[in-house]
């Protein structure tokens, strides 16, 4: 188990900064359009999304590396 709690930690960043991302980019899309805010609030909800799919990335190439040292091992 402890081997791999590094994919539930990626798995658990992953997934609440796209949930974060998705509550929140509708209501920041909305104030930017009704009161002409600045659209840093949008930069930040994009970042959110590239963390997001980034960690996916990470979670699918390290379970490759993994199974191709099981496979050297077995």
């Amino acid at each position: 188990m402890k081997d791999y709690l590094w994919i539930y930690i990626l798995g658990g960043i992953a997934s609440a900064s796209l949930i974060f991302f998705l509550v929140t980019l509708s209501r920041d899309v909305f104030l930017a359009r009704k009161l002409k805010k600045k659209k840093f609030d949008l930069a930040v909800n994009f970042s959110l999304l590239v963390v997001s799919i980034a960690s996916l990335g990470l979670i699918i190439y390290l379970f490759v590396l993994l199974k191709d040292q099981i496979k050297l091992i077995g």
